[in-house]
């Protein structure tokens, strides 16, 4: 990713996505079962020497998934060098089937700038190519500005795959979202637990999957915050978490995890708060005589 000079760069803007998905319809499933011939049975439930888990001729894997839901962030950045929330979309069934997800994303990253810059956890893993899969299902097209993410989306400067940054390009063992979340406090999985999620898409508890969905772009959104000033030092991490934490409650008013954000920002601030107090006492203090 290059950093652009101050004399010649536009604002810069990131795009972070996340995708929900489960297997919804094994009619596909089943077409792969007949074409290597299988006929399960009591006897042989599973291939020879395979988990159920491991054996994807009983257990779907990933092409056979549909995706559900979409949260995306579109961040611009300001003159000071922070970033602020421009758009939060959210696209999810019940009113949207697949393909209008995949449509609505097209046009998020269509309307966006041409060199913003794709944010994900994991993204390389398993949002790129599950939605790649998609667009091939349904016959649409990338954006001009877009058509890199067909070639597994592996863009040094397009493409910000925080979990890829951070483990050395997977040769680290890779980690959960989470485990950096937790480590840098930083608010995530608020709404449900990340196994739970394909049982509360089965139940159809929409407005779940949605909030699911949108806390792991906030999460990704924060840690693209942290990241990002080890680059940039214009912007204080802090300050630009907290302004998107402000934003993101405005926009998603009444959400289920907008009251542990409020929390979140409160210890966060009065933390804050008692830093500069106790700095104040230290290095000047004469204020309070003063003030007397």
């Amino acid at each position: 990713m290059k950093i652009k000079t101050t004399a010649q760069r536009t604002p810069r803007s990131w795009i972070v996505l996340d995708v929900e998905s489960a297997v919804l319809d094994d009619t596909a499933h089943k077409r792969y079962q007949a074409m290597e011939r299988w006929v399960p049975s009591d006897d042989k439930p599973i291939r020879r020497g395979y988990q159920r888990s491991e054996d994807p001729l009983t257990c779907p894997r990933w092409p056979f998934q549909t995706i559900t839901t979409a949260a995306i962030m579109v961040l611009v950045e300001d003159r000071q060098g922070g970033m602020d929330v421009s758009r939060f979309v959210t696209l999810s069934a019940p009113e949207h089937d697949e393909r209008k997800v995949l449509a609505g994303i097209l046009q998020v990253l269509g309307e966006s700038p041409a060199d913003a810059e794709l944010t994900t956890w994991a993204g390389l893993a398993h949002d790129v190519p599950i939605i790649t899969a998609g667009l091939m299902r349904h016959g649409l097209t990338l954006p001009p500005a877009w058509k890199w993410m067909a070639f597994g989306s592996f863009h040094r400067e397009r493409h910000i795959d925080l979990c890829r940054n951070m483990t050395a390009g997977m040769k680290m063992k890779p980690i959960h979202m989470a485990e950096v979340a937790a480590a840098m406090d930083i608010p995530a999985k608020i709404t449900a637990p990340p196994f739970a999620v394909t049982s509360i898409i089965y139940a159809g508890r929409w407005d779940e999957v949605q909030e699911c969905c949108e806390g792991d772009v906030i999460t990704t959104a924060l840690l693209l915050a942290r990241w990002y000033t080890t680059l940039d030092p214009r912007a204080p991490a802090d300050a630009v978490e907290d302004r998107i934490l402000r934003r993101v409650i405005e926009l998603r008013e009444g959400r289920g995890y907008i009251a542990a954000l409020e929390a979140h920002r409160q210890v966060r601030f009065a933390s804050k708060f008692e830093k500069a107090a106790n700095d104040a006492t230290i290095l000047a203090p004469w204020l309070d005589r003063d003030a007397a």
